[in-house]
């Protein structure tokens, strides 16, 4: 018997599943695997083989960090992803500061207590619909998180969420049965140059970076650090 039945269901979601059914299942599927040990950080994380398959899974992500900034991670759980990439950063001289978003409310507020300092920086909302006040130096993000006919829609909306001379991270997970996504055809479809790639066992990551003068809106002015000038 399947021990996570709600995960099961998702995986074998049909391809052009309703966003809303999408969403729904993912959702369940979510609180069913990631909260059902709260003795494993790893699995309340989306990886439940402990900290070497972690890091192999992981680390590859510094690869994408050239500069210190904010740094949002999409669908952050517990927070140990934005712990382990802070870490890595700052071990070839970078800093970043941690921001996080999940639709789980459970997994929010444990990534809250893993970051008591920036409690104010985790918000709980769906990816595809949230409208940051805000925008980012770094955002990690992953093609999952969405039905794959909009994935084109939900990497430009992620975009948005970049501030000018700051990086889109794209990533995409993948069991070994399941069928290969060239995460960098699905990028450059929306429209964007791609400007790096890493892969490790199960993940393959690209991103794009935003141009300093590229566009200005009221909801998220020009500047190089993700904040407000005021």
């Amino acid at each position: 018997m399947n021990p996570f039945p709600k995960r099961e269901a998702w995986r074998h979601l049909p391809r052009d599943s309703a966003r809303e059914l999408y969403f729904e299942t993912l959702h369940a599927a979510v609180k069913e695997f990631y909260l059902d040990d709260p003795s494993n950080p790893y699995q309340q994380s989306g990886r439940s083989k402990g900290a070497e398959r972690w890091e192999e899974t992981r680390r590859c992500f510094v690869q994408a960090i050239d500069r210190s900034g904010d740094f949002l991670d999409v669908g952050c759980a517990n927070g140990l992803f934005l712990e382990s990439i802070m870490k890595w950063a700052g071990e070839v001289g970078f800093v970043l500061r941690p921001y996080g978003l999940d639709f789980v409310a459970e997994l929010v507020e444990l990534a809250r207590k893993r970051f008591p300092e920036h409690k104010d920086s985790f918000f709980i909302a769906n990816a595809f619909d949230w409208q940051p006040e805000r925008q980012f130096d770094f955002v990690r993000t992953s093609l999952e998180y969405v039905p794959e006919q909009d994935w084109t829609e939900f990497v430009r909306r992620q975009y948005a969420t970049v501030a000018p001379g700051g990086r889109l991270i794209v990533s995409h997970y993948r069991n070994a049965a399941d069928p290969v996504v060239d995460v960098a055809k699905v990028v450059q479809d929306a429209g964007y140059v791609l400007s790096g790639r890493t892969e490790a066992p199960g993940v393959v990551a690209v991103w794009t970076d935003v141009a300093i003068v590229e566009r200005w809106t009221p909801a998220a002015p020009p500047h190089g650090t993700g904040t407000f000038d005021t």
